[in-house]
């Protein structure tokens, strides 16, 4: 019987720590004709991201905030661009995670509780004349 709880809780282990990823991201641009530009600086930052009922840096069976991560995301790059003086912020990546932090405030909340990270990488420019 201990055999089997162990089992079934290593089984469930393993499911909720590789669920699928929910995020969504909103005024993406893609421009054909980028103009000229100078790479001015590199950038990685990180925003927290605080979901419910669910599993950090997964998926969540209600998640209030996925159109709420835009303005904190576009502050980030936005505050990058103006560390390096730039006009604008090019390749930019933005990978959803947790930390080992996020996974055991989510299992101390029994998934009530779904915090985790959005990683933001990208190239700051200025463009030419």
């Amino acid at each position: 019987m201990k055999k089997a709880l162990m089992i079934t809780s290593m089984v469930l282990l393993v499911l909720f720590v590789a669920s699928c990823t929910t995020f969504q991201l909103s005024g993406i641009q893609m421009n054909e004709e980028m103009p000229s530009y100078q790479t001015v600086g590199e950038f990685e930052t990180t925003v927290m991201v605080n979901e419910f009922l669910g599993s950090s840096g997964g998926s969540n069976i209600l998640n209030v905030t996925a159109t709420e991560m835009d303005n904190p995301i576009y502050d980030a790059v936005r505050r990058e661009i103006n560390k390096y003086s730039g006009d604008a912020a090019v390749n930019v990546t933005v990978t959803y995670e947790a930390t080992f932090v996020d996974m055991l405030l989510n299992g101390f909340t029994f998934g009530l509780y779904a915090p985790a990270h959005a990683k933001i990488k990208g190239t700051v420019v200025k463009y030419q004349n």
